[in-house]
């Protein structure tokens, strides 16, 4: 065992990332080192020359904490500190550095670092060779040199667990919350206090020990951030079951690898200063709950994976894809802004060289920056996998830029057909003439922010010491931050990119390119989507529309009456409908598009089919939207055809088919949750439409009222529906029996827990269409077996449905349901 030299709460002030309030500002340190020794000669001479002079020690890691470091992490710091303790003489062996920041975190007491390092590992070598000196006989050498090898590794061996790994420390997180189960603690909120240990494997060289950049599994500030949202809104009754939520979100959110959680309850005991749980996790103590695990009968939906819907060229360009992940920010504001972002994206896609594009945001129509005499832009971002260089990618996004038609002659900042952004290119930190990542002006802009975000908001600017979502907050919870991004959804298609093999650019797209503002806080008026079934046998209207003229009339009608789409369908999906085929089904829809467009009606036109052939075909002849019952599952060609055409695509969720579907609500495997059950396989058919290239800003999701659903759980649903694309949901409390048998409920009392999904993907801020109209469960709620007769039924559905949160309502009596709906939209959406 090795001898230590001590100095405890070294209070030093340096500048070392952001404060509490995210601010570079100097700040206190504390700093305790134990430095590993051997004092026995010291002990026998009493000279303090044969020891490690903590005074000198002291000094020294004080000279490097108050210099111009410039760094923004703990664990670098930390380092600079063992160093600076190791070098003081080579009789330092090890070092165990605790470093904390006690202004790091608003509501914790300090945020701090544990480390141990060894000479050898800290500096390269254990230092000079032992040499014999020149009077010391051979024994003599033999017998120092074993004593110091004893020394180095007894002083090896004192690193224990952190021989392995380093720790980042949260102490005292205190935090309110619902926690108990007594009556009055189900009333009001306790504080709770919240330790967390972040276990990270130590780094191996002096380049990674030396390195100042944080990934977001060693963010402190990220995983607090998402601990403290689960807490404060979460009023579970016991403490075993918050500190395991607690550990599951920064496992599986935060990707921590190991985490130790303390949660204390101080007002628990009367006499006592309180009751604490302390458990230790690993993300595999979260078995992620996979299509796999899930044994509801296969079906399309279920069997369809991201690969296997991809086109085989899809997976060929993957698998020429480098690993670097580049962010790349679009911005537009002359000409049509919809087809130059659709251009742009398919040019990444298919023209950078060993580059795969990933991963695309929402669109937003943000004000001009800067120059502020100019058009407004439609920006995005997407996440590009490639194997360039950033100055060789850069050279290829300039490239696409001035074959776009970008004028570099104009004025900075000024309009411009298509501008290219690398906002981070992998985790590089670099500066040069020509290019600096993370951008250089990333921090100060809503309208790259608000998009990055979408993809990922918790990459690091390691230069700011702050995630993406930290600078977006910035810009925009302060109370002077303009209010001038909105998130946008086109409901028109962009025929750049045509099936033919032409490329982007080959077909001219329709100027006169709608985009709604769907998003809660922007949306004011709910769109209507009218629908015109070209069917003898729909459940409510089959045979009314048979022949073209009646058709046609009937889509004048719908537009007159407030429809802002007209959805023509020529395959019936009620309950037990047969398929007719491709072939029928063009026959009756075609002809239909043809002649509204050739009579001048300009509404966007969606085709309500799950064959790809049949969408191409609507498409061809003037359709803008495919409305897929089945979410690309029926077809494998259909989300690469719906990439491809860049048409918004609504995507619902289904399971069967149209005539097995009815035998298929059952969602036991989701603990009988319905919503949950949605919203998982949903995500599944997301993932794949992202994979294939459809654009995150064309989907449109639609829960299957009435598909796969029986009478109670389409009301549940209707009830719930807000949680369709909520971040996270909650387990019902009908629900808490189930949830607990299969492992995944918070607590017997699933009622408080939140419920761990393992998403494909989130669900967050897509826009959501709802199809309530006319249906089984509205009958059997008022005793109308006529589903013409149930127009007054609907109307409450399409309330509800507003007031969830839907932004289109497909509905058949659209007169009717206008009145319904903006009385609804003056109540639920103009506040």
């Amino acid at each position: 065992m090795s001898d230590k030299i001590i100095f405890r709460d070294l209070q030093v002030r340096t500048v070392l990332g952001n404060d509490s309030w995210e601010r570079k500002k100097q700040q206190p340190l504390l700093i305790t080192a134990e430095i590993h020794t051997s004092i026995a000669s010291a002990g026998k001479t009493d000279k303090v020359t044969e020891s490690v002079h903590y005074g000198i020690a002291c000094k020294r890691a004080t000279s490097f904490a108050e210099s111009s470091h410039k760094l923004h992490s703990l664990e670098a710091f930390a380092e600079g500190i063992a160093k600076a303790c190791l070098g003081v003489t080579n009789r330092a062996l090890a070092v165990h550095i605790i470093a904390r920041k006690p202004r790091a975190l608003l509501h914790a007491e300090y945020a701090g670092v544990e480390i141990f390092r060894t000479r050898k590992e800290a500096l390269g070598s254990w230092g000079d060779d032992i040499a014999q000196e020149g009077d010391e006989t051979e024994d003599e050498f033999a017998r120092r040199k074993a004593l110091v090898d004893a020394e180095r590794a007894a002083a090896e061996a004192e690193a224990g667990r952190l021989a392995q790994e380093d720790r980042i420390i949260v102490k005292t997180l205190s935090l309110s919350t619902i926690i108990g189960v007594n009556l009055w603690e189900r009333h009001y909120k306790q504080l709770v206090h919240i330790d967390l240990v972040l276990h990270t494997a130590k780094p191996t060289g002096l380049a990674a020990l030396e390195s100042d950049k944080v990934p977001r599994y060693r963010n402190f500030r990220t995983v607090v951030d998402a601990v403290t949202d689960l807490v404060e809104k979460s009023s579970y009754r016991t403490v075993e079951a918050l500190a395991t939520a607690i550990a599951r979100t920064a496992t599986k959110q935060c990707k921590v690898p190991k985490i130790t959680v303390r949660v204390e309850k101080p007002s628990a005991l009367v006499f006592a200063a309180c009751s604490a749980v302390e458990i230790t996790r690993v993300l595999g103590d979260y078995a992620a709950m996979s299509s796999a695990a899930v044994s509801v009968a296969p079906t399309p939906a279920r069997a369809a994976s991201p690969v296997a819907a991809a086109s085989s060229d899809d997976a060929d360009k993957a698998a020429k894809s480098g690993t670097h992940s580049a962010y790349i920010a679009l911005g537009t504001n002359l000409g049509n802004r919809l087809e130059n972002m659709h251009q742009a994206l398919h040019r990444l896609n298919t023209d950078l060289p060993t580059s795969h594009v990933v991963e695309s945001s929402f669109l937003y129509q943000t004000a001009p920056m800067y120059v502020t005499d100019q058009p407004a832009f439609l920006n995005a971002a997407c996440l590009v996998k490639t194997g360039l260089e950033p100055l060789a990618l850069l050279d290829e996004l300039k490239r696409i830029e001035a074959e776009m038609g970008r004028d570099f002659g104009m004025y900075r900042n000024g309009p411009r057909i298509m501008d290219l952004d690398i906002l981070f290119y992998d985790e590089i930190d670099m500066q040069t003439e020509r290019l600096t990542i993370p951008h250089a002006l990333l921090h100060e802009r809503r309208f790259q922010l608000g998009p990055l975000c979408d993809i990922d908001s918790d990459l690091m600017h390691h230069r700011l010491g702050k995630t993406t979502g930290a600078l977006l907050r910035h810009r925009t919870t302060h109370s002077d931050a303009p209010d001038d991004i909105v998130r946008v959804t086109p409901l028109r298609a962009v025929n750049a990119a045509v099936d033919a093999g032409a490329g982007a650019g080959a077909g001219e797209c329709n100027e006169s390119a709608i985009l709604k503002a769907l998003s809660p806080s922007s949306q004011k008026e709910t769109v209507f989507m009218g629908i015109l079934n070209c069917t003898p046998d729909s459940f409510s209207d089959g045979g009314d529309f048979a022949t073209l003229d009646l058709a046609v009339e009937h889509a004048a009608a719908l537009i007159k009456s407030g429809a802002d789409i007209i959805d023509i369908g020529g395959q019936s999906t009620r309950p037990g409908a047969t398929q007719v085929g491709v072939d029928e089904e063009i026959r009756r829809v075609v002809p239909v598009i043809q002649r509204i467009r050739e009579l001048g009606i300009t509404a966007p036109i969606s085709i309500d089919t799950f064959y790809a052939e049949v969408a191409a075909a609507a498409l061809d002849v003037g359709a803008d939207i495919v409305n897929d019952v089945s979410g690309g599952s029926f077809d494998a060609k259909m989300l690469p055809l719906v990439a491809r055409r860049q048409c918004p695509y609504v995507m619902m969720h289904m399971r069967g088919d149209p005539s097995t579907m009815a035998k298929m609500n059952d969602y036991s495997d989701y603990g009988s949750d319905v919503v949950r059950g949605t919203r998982f396989e949903l995500a599944q058919r997301v993932r794949a439409a992202l994979y294939c290239g459809v654009p995150r800003w064309n989907i449109i999701l639609d829960p299957g009222i009435g598909f796969a659903k029986e009478g109670a759980q389409n009301f549940e649903f209707l009830r719930r529906l807000p949680e369709l694309t909520a971040r996270n949901i909650r387990a019902s409390a009908k629900n808490a029996a189930a949830l607990l048998a299969t492992g995944s409920a918070d607590s017997e009392e699933g009622e408080e827990g939140y419920i761990d999904e393992d998403l494909a993907t989130g669900l967050a801020h897509y826009p959501v269409l709802v199809g309530s109209s006319r249906k089984r469960f509205i009958g059997q709620a008022t005793g109308k077996t006529e589903a013409k007769d149930r127009v007054w039924g609907t109307a409450a559905t399409v309330t509800a449905a507003i007031q969830g949160g839907a932004s289109i309502v497909r509905i058949h009596d659209v007169a009717e349901m206008v009145d319904v709906a903006r009385v609804s939209d003056h109540i639920y959406r103009r506040k």
